[in-house]
C-alpha cells in the first residue's frame, strides 16, 4: 500500500506542479517569486488533492470506512504537508524557472 501511495504521490506531484505553475502564469503572476503564503496554499492544495485520491484506496485496501481511512491518512498528510512546503521551496531555489520576459510580481 505504501508503495502504491508513494508512486501515486510522485505522479500527482508532477502533474499538480505543472498545473499550479500554469495557473500562476495564467493569472499573470511570476512563477519564481512565491511568498510564504503562496507556498502554503500550494502545499495545502496539493495534500488535499492527494487525499481525495488516496483515501478511497486506503479504505479499500484496509477494508475501512471512508471516514476511518481519512483519519488514518490525515496523520501522514500532516507530515507530508510540511515536507511538500519545504521540498517545493528548495526545488524552486535550486532549479529556478528561466526568466524570459519581465512578469508581474506576486503580491
Amino acid at each position: 500500500m505504501s508503495m502504491i501511495i508513494s508512486l501515486t504521490a510522485m505522479g500527482c506531484n508532477y502533474l499538480f506542479n505543472i498545473a499550479f505553475d500554469h495557473l500562476l502564469i495564467k493569472l499573470g503572476r511570476r512563477v519564481n517569486d512565491r511568498p510564504p503564503w503562496l507556498r502554503a496554499v500550494h502545499a495545502v492544495s496539493f495534500e488535499a488533492s492527494l487525499l481525495t485520491i488516496t483515501v478511497p484506496f486506503v479504505a479499500w485496501w484496509l477494508n475501512l470506512s471512508l471516514w476511518a481511512a481519512f483519519v488514518t491518512d490525515i496523520g501522514f498528510a500532516l507530515f507530508f504537508l510540511v515536507y511538500a512546503y519545504l521540498y517545493n521551496w528548495a526545488y524552486d531555489v535550486i532549479f529556478p524557472m528561466p526568466a524570459d520576459d519581465p512578469q508581474p510580481v506576486i503580491r
